[in-house]
């Protein structure tokens, strides 16, 4: 083995990584779901850059292969993606977060219960759940009143739970 990989492997992960510069996105986007599966600790600063692809689908696969790879030292890049309007939707990027177990998470996806997009708001709810294990009732196509409510629950919970929760 060199370093988590076995030497079988070493043809295909390079092969993925030229993969990573082809012209059509759709190769760049499978391989970055191929790299994530692999699971070669290799291939996060790659799929880091591939964040920035120009194409919405290539960003989401290198946002889920860097939350299967497993490694928190990804978690200050991916929540700057949550941040960033101009990703589109942060659906993979919060359960990579979620997968990663990242703690500080939490306050942008209670942020997300907020969004115009129902999409958004059910992802972000369903990670809430999934990371901290509390549940809070929260309909993302419910009146705006009633998520609004919802989502000063999630604040109050976190705000008494911040500093003891653990992931």
């Amino acid at each position: 083995m060199a370093n988590g990989t076995e030497t079988s492997e070493a043809p295909q992960f390079d092969k993925l990584i030229h993969e990573l510069n082809h012209r059509i996105w759709e190769v760049r986007r499978d391989a970055c779901d191929e790299l994530g599966l692999l699971g070669d600790k290799r291939a996060i600063p790659a799929l880091i850059r591939m964040l920035q692809d120009g194409i919405g689908g290539v960003r989401f696969a290198a946002a889920e292969a860097l939350g299967r790879l497993g490694d928190p030292a990804v978690i200050p890049d991916l929540l700057r993606l949550l941040g960033d309007s101009l990703f589109g939707t942060h659906g993979p990027v919060m359960e990579a977060l979620t997968a990663l177990k990242a703690k500080e998470s939490v306050p942008h996806f209670i942020r997300f219960l907020r969004d115009h997009d129902m999409h958004q708001r059910r992802v972000a709810s369903n990670c809430l759940r999934e990371l901290t294990g509390h549940f809070v009732n929260f309909d993302p196509q419910g009146r705006e009143e009633l998520r609004e409510a919802s989502a000063r629950e999630w604040e109050a919970w976190w705000q008494q739970n911040k500093e003891s929760f653990l992931a």
